[in-house]
C-alpha cells in the first residue's frame, strides 16, 4: 500500500488568505476622518504630512463638519490677507519669471557663483559665529510666538539646537551642490505653476493644497542635497500613549533629527468614536468662529471689562467626549 504524505498547502493558503483579509480590513482609506486609536490618528497624520498629501491630511485630521467648514472658509482666509501692493506684485512676478524662464538654471548659477566664491574666501571661517547668531535669533522668535503651545515651543527649540551645529559643517560654497539645489528650485517653481500673487490668493482649497505639496516635496529634495533627510526623521518616529481616559489621550512622539532624539507630546480627543489632535481641532474651530463673525458696526460699544477671557488655544477641546 502506498502511503501518501499529507501536504498542508490548502490550510496554509487559507491561513494566509485570512491574514490578508484581516490586514485589508484594518487598513483605512487615506483621509478617513480621525483614527481608531490615538496612536493610529497621530501616525496617519504624520504619514500624510511626510508625503505632502495635505488635502488628505486635513480630511483625516478634522471631523467631517470641521473639514467642510475649513474648505468653505478658504476664500475668506485669503480675503483677510493684506492687500498686495504694486511693488510686491512686481517683485513676485520677477522672481517667478527668473525661476521658470528658459535656461533658468544656467542664469541663476551664473548669478550665484561669485557669491559662492566670496563665501568660501571671506565667510567660511565665520560660520560658527553666523550659526550662533541664527540660533539665538530663532530661539528668541520661538519664545515670543504667542500662538504656539508650550510643547511645540519646546520641540522647536530642540530642533533649532540640533540644526544650528549642523549648519557649521555644511559646504555651503560647494558649486556642485549649488547647481543641484538650483535645479530643484527651478523644477519646483515650474511644477507649482505660479503666475501672480493675485492668482495665488485666489486659489481654491484643492489648488492651494496641491501647491503646498509641490513646495514641500521640493523643500525635502533641497535639504537632501545638503545631507538633511526629512524622510529619515519621519521613518524614526515612535508613538506611545502615556494616558488615555475620559475621551482624552496624551501621547508622546519621539523622532530623530540628524540622528539626535527629539520628543514632543500631543493631546488627542475622542469624537464620535474617532481620535483627533485637540490643539489642531481647536485652532480650526477658533479661526472659523473669527471668519464667520460679522464685523461690529462703527458705533458698537466697547466690550465690558467683565467679559470672559479668551480661551487658551492650547487647551484641550472642551466638548470632546466619547460617544
Amino acid at each position: 500500500m502506498i502511503i501518501r504524505r499529507h501536504r498542508p498547502t490548502v490550510p496554509i493558503l487559507l491561513l494566509l488568505l485570512a491574514l490578508l483579509t484581516a490586514c485589508n480590513r484594518q487598513k483605512e482609506a487615506p483621509g478617513t476622518p480621525g483614527g481608531e486609536s490615538p496612536e493610529a490618528a497621530a501616525r496617519e497624520s504624520l504619514a500624510l504630512l511626510r508625503d505632502g498629501k495635505f488635502d488628505l491630511f486635513w480630511q483625516h485630521a478634522l471631523p467631517p463638519a470641521e473639514f467642510a467648514a475649513l474648505r468653505a472658509d478658504w476664500p475668506k482666509r485669503n480675503a483677510t490677507q493684506e492687500p498686495i501692493t504694486p511693488e510686491d506684485r512686481a517683485k513676485f512676478e520677477t522672481g517667478v519669471k527668473r525661476l521658470t524662464e528658459a535656461d533658468a538654471e544656467k542664469k541663476l548659477f551664473a548669478d550665484l557663483r561669485p557669491t559662492l566664491v566670496r563665501f568660501d574666501r571671506d565667510y567660511k571661517d565665520q560660520m560658527p559665529l553666523l550659526a550662533g547668531m541664527g540660533q539665538s535669533m530663532s530661539l528668541t522668535a520661538i519664545d515670543q510666538a504667542k500662538d504656539l503651545p508650550l510643547s511645540q515651543k519646546r520641540q522647536l527649540r530642540d530642533v533649532v539646537n540640533v540644526i544650528a551645529p549642523w549648519t557649521q559643517t555644511v559646504a555651503w560654497g560647494d558649486q556642485t551642490k549649488a547647481k543641484q539645489a538650483i535645479s530643484i528650485l527651478v523644477d519646483t517653481a515650474r511644477k507649482a505653476k505660479l503666475s501672480t500673487p493675485d492668482a495665488l490668493h485666489a486659489m481654491s482649497f484643492e489648488e492651494s493644497m496641491a501647491t503646498w505639496s509641490t513646495a514641500w516635496l521640493g523643500f525635502k529634495r533641497l535639504l537632501d542635497v545638503y545631507g538633511l533627510s526629512i524622510d529619515k526623521s519621519f521613518a524614526s518616529v515612535s508613538i506611545d500613549t502615556i494616558e488615555n481616559s475620559g475621551g482624552s489621550a496624551h501621547v508622546k512622539i519621539t523622532y530623530t533629527v540628524l540622528d539626535k532624539p527629539i520628543q514632543t507630546d500631543a493631546t488627542l480627543v475622542l469624537l464620535d468614536g474617532r481620535w483627533y489632535d485637540s490643539d489642531l481641532l481647536q485652532r480650526v474651530r477658533d479661526q472659523h468662529a473669527r471668519l464667520v463673525q460679522p464685523a461690529p458696526p462703527a458705533s458698537a460699544p466697547a466690550p465690558s471689562a467683565t467679559a470672559a477671557p479668551p480661551r487658551d488655544p492650547g487647551a484641550p477641546v472642551a466638548d470632546a467626549k466619547g460617544h
